[in-house]
């Protein structure tokens, strides 16, 4: 596996660049996801080793219990939550972007059907369609007329 250095400076200058956009033109959120997954990761474990530690200086019992047990819940709960908001953040990120996209779409496929509907002449076939009944089944109008 090759580094390209060059890719990710530009992804460095493009991120430093987003977070001092003032008129918030770019997203930097989705990347900023990885270094703030490493950094809840790093900093679960510290806090599982702090409450090791800490375990430890009350008793043997409990610092094997925290080193053990504890410990390793605690580090993989706090994990598994910063993992679940971190893809719940990154999905609402994709669905503004997907809605952002669909709406230019949705522009472009009115005034494509808005060019078809002016070059179509018109059609009165519903208005023929009820007048056809109307004398077939010899039925009145509904204000007492015909």
């Amino acid at each position: 596996m090759r580094i390209d250095f060059k890719e990710a400076r530009q992804d460095g200058q493009s991120l430093l660049s987003g977070l001092f956009d003032l008129q918030f033109q770019t997203i930097v959120t989705t990347q900023m996801l990885p270094a703030i997954y490493g950094l809840a990761i790093a900093l679960a474990g510290v806090a599982s080793l702090y409450f090791v530690f800490w375990g430890f200086g009350h008793s043997w019992w409990m610092g094997t219990a925290w080193l053990l047990l504890f410990g390793p819940a605690l580090f993989l709960a706090v994990i598994i939550a910063i993992r679940v908001t971190l893809e719940f953040v990154l999905t609402v990120f994709r669905i503004a972007l997907f809605l952002e996209t669909l709406g230019t779409q949705i522009d472009s496929i009115a005034a494509q059907t808005e060019e078809i509907s002016d070059d179509l002449p018109r059609i009165q076939f519903w208005r023929s369609r009820r007048k056809s009944r109307r004398g077939a089944g010899g039925h009145a109008d509904k204000d007492g007329g015909e």
